[in-house]
C-alpha cells in the first residue's frame, strides 16, 4: 500500500519540478526584450497568415490576436501590452477591409477603434496585473536577500553575485571588512551602540562602492564587498576612502570611540578562482592587516611611555 502512495507522490513532485523548470526557463527567456519582441512579432504574423485563411461562418479569425496582446502583457506590462494591441486592431482592420474591399479610411478607423476596446481591454487588465505580481515579487526577492539590520546585502545574496560574475568570467576583487573590537564596545556601552557601529559601517561601505558594486554582511561585524571589474590599484583606493569615511563617523552613545576595521582584498584570478578560494585569502589578508596595526598601536603606545 505504501509504495504506490510513494510513487504518486514522487511522480506530483516530479512533475511540480518539471512545470517549475519550464515556467522558470520561459520566464528568464520573456524578460529578454529581443527575445519578447520577437515571440511576439512571430504571433502577430501568425495571427495575421491565420486571417487569411478561410474560416466557417460566424468564426471570427480576430480571436488569435488576443495570443500576442496576452503575452505581452503578462510579459512587458501595461504599456507593452496597449501597443500590442494597437497593432493588433491595425492588422486586424487592415485584413478585414481587404477581405470586404473597403478600405475607406473611416471604415478601417472603426474596425480599429471596435477591435481596441476588445484587445486593449484584455491588456489593461492583464498588464496592470502583471505589473502589481511583479512588483510585489521584486519586493519580496529584495527583503530575502537584504539583511535587515544594515539593510546592505546578505550571504545569499553575496554568493549569487559572486555566482554571476564567475559565470561570464569577468574580472572583480572582493574586499573582506571587520569592526574592530566590537566585543569591547558591546560590553562597554552595549549591543545597541554595537548594533549602530554595525551600521555606520555599513553605510560607509555604500558612500565609497558604485552602484553596480555589492555590500553585503557576511555575518556578525564583517562585511564583504564585490567590485565588479576591479584590479588591486582600484580595491586599495575603495579601502582608502573607507578609512577616511569612518575618520568622520562618531557614535552619539560612545562619543569617545573612534571606529576602526580590518581589511583584507583578494582578485579573482591572482589570489582564487573559486569563491571559497578567494574568501579565504582576503580572511588571511584582514588577519595580518589586524595584526600589523594592532602591532602598530602597541608600539607607538611604548613610544608614548618612554
Amino acid at each position: 500500500m505504501h509504495a504506490p502512495v510513494a510513487s504518486l507522490g514522487e511522480a506530483a513532485a516530479g512533475r511540480r519540478i518539471l512545470s517549475s523548470f519550464i515556467t522558470e526557463q520561459v520566464r528568464v527567456l520573456l524578460e529578454e526584450r529581443s527575445t519578447r519582441l520577437g515571440v511576439v512579432g512571430a504571433l502577430l504574423v501568425m495571427a495575421s497568415l491565420f486571417s487569411l485563411i478561410p474560416t466557417p461562418m460566424g468564426v471570427d479569425p480576430g480571436w488569435m490576436f488576443i495570443v500576442p496582446v496576452a503575452i505581452a502583457s503578462i510579459a512587458a506590462g501595461l504599456r507593452e501590452g496597449l501597443v500590442t494591441a494597437l497593432a493588433a486592431s491595425t492588422l486586424v482592420a487592415f485584413y478585414t477591409g481587404a477581405s470586404t474591399g473597403e478600405l475607406e479610411p473611416g471604415i478601417m478607423l472603426g474596425v480599429v477603434l471596435a477591435r481596441f476596446a476588445l484587445y486593449g481591454l484584455t491588456a489593461g487588465f492583464l498588464g496592470a496585473f502583471a505589473e502589481a505580481h511583479y512588483s510585489v515579487q521584486s519586493g519580496l526577492r529584495q527583503l530575502a536577500s537584504t539583511d535587515p539590520l544594515t539593510k546592505v546585502s546578505n550571504v545569499a545574496r553575496f554568493y549569487e553575485v559572486i555566482a554571476g560574475l564567475e559565470s561570464c568570467s569577468r574580472n572583480f576583487a572582493l574586499v573582506l571588512v571587520d569592526l574592530d573590537d566590537l566585543k569591547t564596545l558591546n560590553d562597554r556601552y552595549g549591543h545597541q551602540t554595537g548594533s549602530l557601529a554595525i551600521q555606520t559601517v555599513a553605510n560607509s561601505l555604500r558612500r565609497v562602492v558604485r552602484g553596480s558594486d555589492c555590500v553585503a554582511r557576511f555575518g556578525g561585524d564583517e562585511f564583504v564587498v564585490v567590485l565588479k571589474d576591479a584590479d588591486r590599484a582600484g580595491a586599495q583606493i575603495v579601502t582608502n576612502r573607507l578609512r577616511e569615511v569612518l575618520q568622520e563617523q562618531g557614535l552619539p552613545a560612545a562619543p569617545d570611540v573612534q571606529l576602526s576595521v580590518s581589511i583584507g582584498v583578494a582578485i579573482a584570478g591572482e589570489d582564487g578562482e573559486t569563491s571559497e578560494d578567494l574568501l579565504a585569502a582576503a580572511d588571511e589578508a584582514m588577519y595580518l592587516d589586524k595584526r600589523a596595526r594592532k602591532n602598530c598601536a602597541s608600539h607607538s603606545a611604548h613610544g608614548s611611555v618612554a
